[in-house]
Formats: C-alpha cells, structure tokens, sequence
C-alpha cells in the first residue's frame, strides 16, 4: 500500500509503504516521525539513485538511541523479533536528545519515482553488519556504536556476548 507523504523541493512526489517498508516499522512506533518526515523532504532537492540525507529540524524532534560505546559499556548482541541480522545493544546507556531525522529514499525506475524506505529520529548511520547493503565503513561503525537497550522485543534464543559479526 504506497501512500503519497508529499513532495520535494524540486516537485518530486514522494511514497512511503506503510506495511511492509523499513520505514513503516519506525512510523508505526512513533506516527510524528511521518509528519517530520515530510516537512525536511520540502527542503529536499533529489537527483539520483538512491539517496541517504540527515536533516536538521531547527529543534529537538526527539531522541537518538544509536550512542558512541567505550570498553566500560556492557554490550550484548542478539536478533531483533522478526529480523534475521545481528543488533548490537549497550546497558545502561543513555539516548541523547537531537534535533536529526533521517531519511533514506530508494528511486524506483519502473514508476520514476521515490519510495521513503526508511525514516528515523536521530543521525544517519549506516546499515548493520549482515544486511544486505552492509559495507566495511558500516562495520567500523557499529564496533564503536550500539542501541540502547530499553526492551525491545529480542529473539531470546540469539542473545549473545561474542561479536557474530
């Protein structure tokens, strides 16, 4: 089910699928996100493929749960229910509240047009190790970042302490 969020700068029309998308994950936990969302795309002017962009709101939006990891920080990893990759989680740790959204947009060529595949309240990052656009700059990064741990729904039988990745 594609729905139209609105367009860019340049009179782009942008959709969301708000079932079976990334993005439909993080609005249906936090539905404001959709209306931040179209509100950074009108200032947005697209040209390529697909395209990753962070947008400052000008105010705080919310919080980052993604944080910097020391070797003090207990860290764990373990699937999220219904995913097959590897999170890493951090104890304890504290989300910092930002003024970012972020907003990854794919282009489909059949229609010519954007899909939003993904939005979420906080810095761009790159994907995690073990999805499929994983890349050797992302697993740099996830070494030294994690989620904050605050009971999201884990597959209990993957929780680990050893890096799987």
């Amino acid at each position: 089910m594609e729905h139209l969020i609105g367009h860019t700068r340049n009179n782009i029309p942008i959709f969301v699928d708000l079932i079976g998308s990334d993005a439909a994950k993080h609005i249906a936990q936090q539905p404001y996100i959709l209306t931040l969302a179209t509100e950074a795309l009108q200032h947005a002017m697209l040209d390529g493929a697909d395209i990753n962009l962070e947008q400052d709101m000008g105010r705080t939006i919310g919080y980052d749960y993604v944080v910097e990891t020391t070797d003090a920080n207990t860290v764990f990893y373990a699937q999220l229910a219904r995913e097959d990759i590897y999170t890493r989680f951090v104890k304890n740790g504290e989300p910092r509240a930002t003024r970012h959204l972020s907003i990854a947009l794919s282009f489909n060529q059949s229609d010519n047009l954007y899909n939003l595949s993904d939005v979420w309240v906080g810095r761009l990052r790159p994907p995690r190790p073990g999805s499929t656009k994983e890349s050797a700059k992302g697993n740099s990064y996830w070494r030294k970042h994690a989620f904050v741990f605050e009971n999201q729904p884990l597959q209990l039988r993957t929780l680990t302490k050893t890096c799987p990745y």
